[in-house]
């Protein structure tokens, strides 16, 4: 079970529209259990994905998109109406907001990657590829997403905590 809790929180505060119905991937150890991962595949996450509502769970596409040929399987409703799951979800929330995904740390997270890129250049390697008179601003883009994880992480504090 934990594998889905931690598959759940991290593409909901990521707000990846392709989880849960694309993208998605089970595995199984021989003689093990079933298990949800890697997650990846964030291109339309981060606020860019604008098929559902910023303020709602991303596992609830199906209420807002309803000719896709990729819909989120049924089970994931199954799941978020157990109590144990959710209690799961709730507990490893607030764990993980103590340490992992508490604001300075995703913050933190942020400030090492964008040195990590600058100083491979790979910033000014993917504008001079791909910047095609957008007028995309790095250091805007930089803000916003700090200031999207702050007010996602917020979102979901208030959701949880009712559960």
């Amino acid at each position: 079970m934990q594998s889905f809790v931690d598959y759940f929180l991290i593409n909901e505060l990521c707000r990846n529209v392709d989880a849960y119905r694309l993208s998605t991937y089970l595995q199984k150890d021989r003689d093990g259990k079933l298990a949800m991962g890697p997650v990846w595949d964030f291109n339309i996450g981060f606020d860019e994905g604008e098929r559902i509502p910023s303020t709602d769970w991303v596992v609830n596409y199906n209420d807002y998109v309803k000719n896709d040929p990729w819909m989120v399987p049924f089970w994931w409703d199954r799941l978020l109406a157990d109590p144990q799951f959710k209690k799961a979800v709730k507990d490893r929330w607030n764990f993980l907001r103590k340490g992992e995904l508490s604001l300075s740390t995703l913050n933190s997270v942020v400030d090492e990657m964008v040195t990590f890129l600058q100083k491979n250049e790979a910033v000014q390697r993917n504008y001079s590829k791909w910047d095609q008179g957008i007028g995309v601003n790095y250091d805007q883009s930089v803000q916003n997403m700090k200031v999207f994880l702050a007010k996602r992480a917020n979102w979901m504090d208030g959701q949880i905590s009712g559960w």
